[in-house]
């Protein structure tokens, strides 16, 4: 059963931004922009959550499960808030990284530049859009040089971190795989790419390179997308904290503070709970929102 509620709090304001990065018949258009709505009334919606156990810490107050792409600008955006507030609060927290590609189907590899020009959006229009995005970034202590991103299928990435991730690299490795993409304009479809960063975590470039020849993985990444479609995921970044409350899009570091903070409060430390969601900025199949103010 599925319940809606409106939910109202001065300090929070319902957005509807859309600018959207996606593959269309071939092409991939980078921007579509919706105007913003100041509407204060936000909607939450509170569902089960059929999510399954996940280790953590003895010592953690609070879960969090963090669906993303390494493509996704908001993913890192809205993680650098999370690790932020965090940090803020001085509370132990296990956050778990989960997989989800914005573009499954892309095939090649393409810069900011060549996709807008594919699109049909002018490189001053292109820019613009990126440079909303980046200031984002800056707010949350976060460098990004969106023209220099090279955007590719993450699939091979995703299963680099996986294999990470099972030697207990996961956090460390999304982190790192992020800076590779919007700080060194990698290529992080490359399999000697990713064996370079296999590399700086002590896992050799033989058995990197060998995985990613494989299907290794592959299946393991399918489900956890699959997880996160089946418990509300509709782009990403997505959060499901304490497996009750779920929070949608590149939330201000404020945002996650209440949040958490709140959790804490009614519920005491992580324990099964229910599903409530916030809407933000999210990077879905479709693409990635960018804001536009009219």
């Amino acid at each position: 059963m599925e319940l809606k509620i409106a939910y109202k709090k001065n300090r929070l304001k319902a957005v509807s931004f859309i600018g959207i990065c996606t593959i269309v018949i071939g092409t991939i258009a980078i921007f579509k922009v919706t105007a913003q709505s100041n509407n204060q009334n936000q909607e939450m919606m509170i569902t089960e959550n059929k999510i399954s156990e996940t280790a953590i810490n003895e010592d953690s107050t609070v879960l969090v499960e963090v669906w993303s792409d390494y493509l996704c600008p908001w993913c890192y955006i809205g993680e650098a808030n999370l690790d932020n507030a965090i940090a803020d609060l001085g509370i132990n927290a296990t956050v778990v990284y989960k997989s989800f590609q914005s573009n499954p189907t892309l095939q090649g590899a393409f810069t900011v530049n060549e996709i807008a020009k594919q699109s049909g959006f002018s490189l001053e229009e292109a820019r613009k859009k990126s440079k909303y995005i980046e200031d984002m970034a800056s707010s949350a202590n976060v460098e990004l040089h969106m023209d220099s991103v090279i955007m590719v299928n993450t699939m091979d990435a995703h299963r680099f971190a996986y294999m990470a991730k099972q030697r207990g690299h996961g956090k460390a490795m999304a982190k790192r795989l992020f800076e590779a993409s919007y700080l060194e304009a990698k290529n992080i479809a490359d399999p000697n790419v990713l064996a370079g960063l296999g590399e700086e975590f002590g896992i050799s470039k033989e058995e990197t390179l060998a995985m990613l020849k494989s299907d290794q993985y592959r299946a393991e990444i399918k489900s956890e997308i699959q997880d996160g479609i089946n418990n509300g995921l509709r782009g990403v970044p997505y959060f499901v904290i304490n497996k009750k409350y779920s929070l949608s899009g590149a939330q201000p570091k404020e945002v996650f503070k209440e949040t958490l903070s709140g959790i804490l409060k009614d519920d005491g430390p992580y324990k099964p709970l229910i599903s409530k969601s916030l809407s933000g900025y999210t990077c879905d199949e479709n693409g990635c929102e960018v804001p536009i103010k009219r």
